[in-house]
C-alpha cells in the first residue's frame, strides 16, 4: 500500500472520531478554567494596586518575572494547590491519551463519551507504566542529541559572524524535532501493541523494538509527512493570527477564537498521527 493510501486511511479514520477531539476540548477547556481563575483572582488582589501604563485586555500577557518582582510571595498560599494541579495534569494526560488510543484503535465506528472514560480507566496503569519505563530513552535521546550537536554548537562558537549561529541553530532545532520524532514514534507503538493486541507493557516495548525494526524508516517517513502537513498549517494560522491586535476587543475576541480553532486542530492531529501509524501497523504487522 503506498503511503498516500495509508495517510487517506489514517484521516478518514481520524475524521469519522473527530468528536474524540470535541470531548478532549472541552474537558481540557474546564480543567483550565479550574486553575486559572483561581490564578487570575490571585493576581489581581495581589497586583491590583500596581499602576499599569495601560490597562491590558489580557492580563496573562503581564510578563511572569515583573510579577514576581513585583511580589515575591504573592502566590505562596496557593503553591500546594499548584503542584497538586501540576500531578493532576499529568494523571490526566495520560488518562486522556489511553482513552483517545483506546478509542482510536476500536472497531467500532461509534464513538461515545461513556467509551472514552472506560477505555480511559482501562488501560491507565499500563500507559503511566509506559511512560515510566520511557524515561531511559528520554535519558538516551538527550545524550545522543547532545552528541549529535556538538559539532554544530562547536561550528557556531568558533564562528565569526551571525550566520553560521544562526544556520547551527536551524540545524539543532531540526535535529532535534527528528529525533524526539523517533523516539515518540516507539512510544506510541508501544500503546498500539498494548491496545490492539492486550500485550503487557514489557512485552509491548519488546514487540515495538522487533516491528520497527523492520518497518522504521516506513514508518517514520509517514510520521515526518503528517508532521510537515500540522507544521504547515501551523504557519498558516500564525500568519493570520499576525492579522490582529490584542489591543482591540474584537481582534481579541476572533484572536480567542482562533486560538480555541488552533488547539481542536492539534486534537485531532494527534488522531491522525495514531490512525496513520495504525493503519500502517494493521496492515504490516505479519509481515
Amino acid at each position: 500500500m503506498a503511503a498516500i493510501n495509508f495517510l487517506k486511511s489514517g484521516f478518514n479514520q481520524a475524521i469519522s472520531k473527530f468528536r474524540l477531539s470535541v470531548y478532549l476540548w472541552l474537558l481540557i477547556m474546564a480543567i483550565s478554567l479550574i486553575i486559572i481563575i483561581p490564578i487570575s483572582s490571585q493576581i489581581r488582589a495581589n497586583l491590583g494596586h500596581l499602576s499599569w501604563s495601560e490597562k491590558p485586555l489580557m492580563p496573562f500577557e503581564l510578563n511572569l518575572m515583573e510579577i514576581f518582582l513585583a511580589s515575591q510571595n504573592f502566590l505562596a498560599s496557593y503553591i500546594i494547590f499548584l503542584l497538586i494541579m501540576l500531578l493532576f495534569s499529568v494523571a490526566l494526560s495520560i488518562f486522556f491519551r489511553a482513552g483517545l488510543f483506546g478509542q482510536m484503535l476500536s472497531q467500532e465506528r461509534s464513538v461515545t463519551f461513556r467509551s472514552f472514560l472506560a477505555d480511559g480507566c482501562r488501560y491507565f496503569c499500563r500507559f503511566l507504566l509506559s511512560l515510566l519505563l520511557f524515561i531511559p530513552f528520554l535519558l538516551i535521546f538527550i545524550l545522543l542529541f547532545n552528541s549529535l550537536s556538538a559539532p554544530l554548537k562547536l561550528w557556531s562558537a568558533r564562528a565569526v559572524s551571525e550566520w553560521p549561529v544562526i544556520l547551527a541553530g536551524l540545524l539543532c532545532t531540526l535535529l532535534l524535532a527528528l529525533l524526539w520524532t523517533a523516539f515518540k514514534l516507539l512510544l506510541d507503538l508501544v500503546r498500539i501493541f498494548i491496545v490492539a493486541e492486550s500485550k503487557k507493557v514489557i512485552a509491548a516495548y519488546a514487540s515495538a523494538f522487533r516491528f520497527l525494526s523492520r518497518h522504521f524508516f516506513r514508518l517514520w517517513g509517514l510520521y515526518l509527512l503528517v508532521s510537515l502537513a500540522v507544521i504547515i498549517i501551523s504557519a498558516i494560522w500564525l500568519l493570520i493570527s499576525r492579522l490582529f491586535s490584542p489591543t482591540q476587543p474584537g481582534s481579541l475576541f476572533i484572536l480567542i477564537l482562533l486560538g480555541q480553532a488552533y488547539i481542536l486542530f492539534r486534537l485531532f492531529a494527534r488522531q491522525v498521527f495514531i490512525a496513520v501509524e495504525y493503519s500502517y501497523f494493521s496492515t504490516r504487522k505479519d509481515s
